[in-house]
């Protein structure tokens, strides 16, 4: 009921809207009576003025068709005159002609006997001379073949003879290639072994320079700690480095010496204090410092001989500079070399002061601790590298030696090489000339032949002609004496006839200046004819669209009172509709409170079973929330379940596949354990008791873990083509990056440049939209009398890529799209658009094509009037079927048909001409032929439209 009292309502508004339009519509329709009346008055007065012009038109163009059918009948007589004289002549010429063609004949077929006749002896005199001209040519062809077969037999025996000398220098070629490419292999295999040494001799040096494999402190003292130039002068270098040993020896040195080995040498104590606070300070590890002359001074062996099974000491396996024999003599002195530990064990009982060193790397204490074991993963030690760096130095410089004497032999084999591709390229061009020159012979002696059997065939047909040529002179002389009879016989009637001729000539000359006369005076009456009938059908032209427009005003005005008849009967029934309206808005207000009453009845009923519907519901969903609490529990607990077996699983199989460890058969060994957590927490530098149980967190342990297998893995074999791959990464990301730099570079200015030019774009298209925009509003109202048409972009965000949308309202339309319009309108409205695009750049020549082609007779007096507009600053072209825009024109031009396949143009100038200027006669064109018209305006620019019947 709401609704329908809305509806009620809204219709209500809508007719008092409705009201003031009609109203609107009533006034308009009461101006557009008072306007049409204003110009029927002004269009009857020019009816008036047409009908008076045209009457005299129509008599002046009267007396001149009299005086045109005068002439026209005087005419008619002198060319029956002429054409009695003209049968006479004709008569006399036939005559004539029939005389005279037998004389020129006869002195045609004379002349041109007598003249063969004279050309054939001529001829046969060449003849003769060309005969003995070819037969001396043909003897001295023979002459040459002869000359040109010795020759090109000759050189083809030299072209088999440098033929093969080619095919023995390319077999040369081939061999000596096969070594070079030897070589170049061989070559290529030993650069890349050379390569491989250095990269891993350089690697070992670098190695060796860093200090890799010292304790953490030592190294970084080696590095200068973290002022490289201050501690430059105090640094020696690290004792390894200044000691050489046998590489048999090296595991017993190395665990003879054990911490020791890890020294870096200083030159004073100073120095070792300093550093040692700088480590301390930084927590950069621990280091071992060696400083001469602050040790005790050394002394010699405990005995000078060797126990039974000892290779020999170990300070005697060792080579060190002379400022290092003391320290190495007090770090080794009583230390023994042996073989195995069996023997050193022996030994050990019998001289219990002395310590021992294995060749695996064992060592036994003068205390008697027996140091010995070894790991999974072996790296090498600080001698041992130091050995391979000689060891590959050594490798590096025979491998280079090779390498020289290979790129020696590589250069002879690609000098030989060059060699004989000359040798083969020498043989080659010679074997070339020598076919060229035999080819060239042979086509000689080809050329020779033809030419020898033209000259035996031109000899042969000289004769012949020759012969001939005898006969037809003796037949020629006969003809000439008949000739020169007939001929005689034939000029005496000849000259009668030609003096009957010339008397016909004269009488014919004089009627022919007569007519000639005559017709220059029709000529001029037609002119004036068709100027003055053009006048008269130009002026009943004018007239049809006035007495039309007329009509029209009459009929609008008898439409617009219709209208406001209409209009005010539309009002009459929406006051009525508006009572109406009212009354159900009452009766439906009354309705609507007894259902609203009734309505809150049955929503309190509804509110008490809500509630109890929401009691149920919570009870139930307090169960469901249970149960689902319930259910996520054991969700987590098996998935807690999963994730821990799934973690089992995969670290006993990484440790499997890692270490090749089975858990399942692993036992553990808790003194390993603690010795290993010990010297991790001692490392990590936390003051634990030797001997004291260590208890560790969870997360402490878990780093600890993290910590042991990150030293693991860091462990590793190391990479020797890693300097090379790095060289070669780091130069294809230096390229890359620049290329990359580039194209971000590139695609920034293009983009800059896009932004620009889209900005200009926008810019220019706004302006000129704009423009646009009002020139085609003033021009609508222009060709419409009234109304109003607008220009719309369909996205302004995006105007260069959106459409354009044409909005009109003709008078007495509402305004809508172009699209619902009719063609009359449609196209007018293309015309408003088209000048308003024309009036912002105007073009000098316009070509507009059958444009007017749906207009009425109201519209095309309005598209002439916009012609006449532009006409001073632009030249109109245009085709054309209308009559009225023909009217307008300046100059027509058309094609007729007289013949059937044969057209004609024509034309007339429906300009005055300028003063003092004379006006050539103009064709007056057929009433079905199709018309063009060229106008031509007083500043030299032009129109043009074509008509049709």
């Amino acid at each position: 009921m709401q609704s329908e009292i809305a509806a009620h309502r809204s219709r209500i508004e809508f007719n008092r809207q409705r009201k003031d339009e009609l109203a609107d519509l009533i006034e308009r329709a009461r101006d557009d009576i008072d306007t049409a009346e204003s110009k029927r008055k002004q269009h009857s007065a020019q009816i008036r003025e047409s009908d008076a012009l045209i009457e005299k038109t129509q008599h002046f163009l009267q007396a001149k068709q009299d005086e045109l059918a005068k002439v026209t009948e005087l005419l008619d007589k002198l060319r029956a005159k002429r054409e009695a004289r003209q049968v006479d002549r004709e008569t006399a010429r036939a005559s004539l002609s029939k005389y005279k063609a037998p004389v020129d004949k006869l002195e045609g077929d004379l002349a041109g006997i007598t003249a063969r006749r004279e050309l054939t002896q001529e001829q046969i005199r060449q003849i003769s001379i060309e005969t003995k001209e070819a037969t001396k040519a043909y003897e001295g062809i023979a002459s040459e073949i002869a000359t040109a077969r010795n020759a090109t037999e000759s050189e083809q025996k030299k072209m088999e003879e440098l033929l093969a000398q080619s095919q023995t220098a390319e077999t040369n070629l081939r061999q000596q290639q096969q070594l070079l490419g030897a070589a170049e292999n061989e070559l290529a295999v030993l650069e890349r072994t050379l390569t491989e040494k250095r990269s891993s001799l350089e690697i070992l040096r670098q190695l060796n320079a860093e200090g890799e494999g010292l304790a953490q402190g030592s190294q970084a003292v080696l590095k200068g700690l973290d002022d490289p130039e201050r501690y430059r002068a105090a640094i020696v270098g690290s004792l390894v480095a200044q000691i050489d040993v046998e590489p048999k020896f090296i595991p017993a040195i190395e665990a003879a010496l054990g911490r020791n080995l890890h020294a870096v040498i200083l030159n004073d104590a100073q120095s070792a204090e300093e550093i040692i606070a700088r480590l301390t300070k930084k927590k950069l590890g621990q280091a071992a410092l060696f400083v001469p002359k602050l040790g005790a001074s050394s002394h010699e062996s405990v005995r000078k001989s060797l126990p039974k099974g000892a290779l020999g000491w170990a300070v005697d396996k060792i080579v060190a500079p002379r400022s290092l024999e003391s320290v190495i003599r007090q770090l080794l002195s009583g230390v023994l070399v042996f073989a195995k530990l069996e023997h050193a064990l022996a030994c050990k009982k019998d001289e219990p002061t002395l310590a021992m060193a294995t060749l695996e790397g064992e060592f036994i204490s003068a205390e008697g601790i027996v140091f010995g074991g070894s790991s999974t993963v072996k790296s090498d030690s600080l001698l041992e590298r130091k050995t391979r760096v000689a060891a590959l130095a050594k490798e590096e410089t025979e491998w280079a030696n090779q390498h020289e004497i290979l790129v020696q032999k590589r250069d002879q084999a690609k000098a030989n090489v060059a060699t004989a591709s000359r040798q083969l390229d020498d043989a080659r061009s010679q074997y070339q000339a020598a076919h060229l020159a035999q080819s060239t012979s042979v086509n000689k002696i080809s050329l020779l032949q033809v030419e020898e059997k033209e000259a035996e065939r031109k000899i042969d047909n000289l004769k012949s002609e020759k012969v001939t040529l005898e006969q037809q002179i003796e037949a020629a002389g006969e003809r000439v004496a008949e000739l020169e009879s007939d001929l005689n016989a034939a000029r005496d009637e000849l000259a009668e006839y030609e003096a009957e001729q010339t008397a016909a000539e004269k009488d014919e000359k004089g009627a022919r200046t007569q007519e000639e006369e005559t017709l220059e005076t029709l000529n001029d009456l037609r002119l004036a004819v068709a100027t003055a009938r053009q006048r008269h059908e130009s002026l009943e032209a004018q007239r049809q669209p006035m007495a039309a427009r007329e009509a029209e005003l009459v009929e609008l005005i008898a439409t617009r009172r219709t209208d406001i008849a209409s209009y005010e009967s539309k009002l009459a029934a929406q006051t009525q509709e508006n009572r109406d309206a009212e009354g159900a808005i009452g009766e439906q207000t009354a309705r609507a409170a007894e259902a609203e009453a009734a309505a809150t009845k049955i929503s309190s009923q509804r509110a008490v079973r809500l509630r109890a519907v929401q009691e149920r519901e919570t009870e139930l969903r307090g169960l469901r929330n249970s149960l689902s609490e319930l259910q996520e529990k054991r969700g987590h607990r098996q998935v807690r379940e999963s994730q821990l077996q799934m973690q089992i699983e995969n670290l006993a199989e990484n440790i499997s596949r890692r270490y090749q460890i089975d858990l399942r058969a692993f036992s553990p060994d808790e003194a390993a354990f603690g010795k290993t957590l010990r010297a991790q927490l001692k490392r990590a530098e936390k003051e634990v008791a030797p001997t004291a149980d260590v208890v560790l967190a969870d997360d402490e342990l878990q780093k600890l873990i993290v910590d042991l297998a990150r030293q693991l893995d860091n462990m590793g074999p190391v990479n020797l083509d890693a300097v090379q791959e790095y060289d070669e990464l780091e130069e294809r990301y230096k390229f890359l990056e620049s290329q990359n730099n580039d194209l971000t570079n590139s695609r920034r200015e293009l983009l800059d440049v896009i932004s620009r030019i889209n900005s200009t774009t926008k810019k220019l298209f706004a302006e000129t939209f704009a423009q646009v925009r009002a020139n085609f509003r003033e021009m609508f109202a222009e060709l419409f009398d009234g109304g109003r048409a607008d220009l719309s972009l369909l996205d302004e965000n995006d105007p260069l890529n959106c459409g354009i949308e044409i909005s009109a309202k003709p008078p007495g339309k509402q305004l809508q799209s172009i699209s619902l319009l009719s063609g009359g309108e449609r196209a007018m409205t293309a015309v408003a658009l088209l000048f308003a695009i024309y009036m912002v750049r105007p073009s000098p020549f316009c070509v507009l094509d059958e444009i007017d082609a749906p207009l009425d007779e109201s519209n095309i007096n309005r598209f002439v009037r916009m012609l006449d507009r532009f006409i001073a600053q632009s030249q109109f072209i245009i085709i054309t079927h209308n009559k009225r825009t023909i009217a307008k024109a300046d100059v027509l031009y058309g094609v007729t048909m007289e013949e059937r396949g044969v057209s004609k143009l024509v034309g007339m100038k429906l300009t005055a001409p300028p003063a003092g200027a004379q006006t050539p006669p103009q064709q007056e064109p057929a009433s079905s032929q199709r018309q063009f018209a060229l106008a031509e305006n007083g500043h030299g620019e032009q129109k043009a439209s074509r008509a049709g019947r």
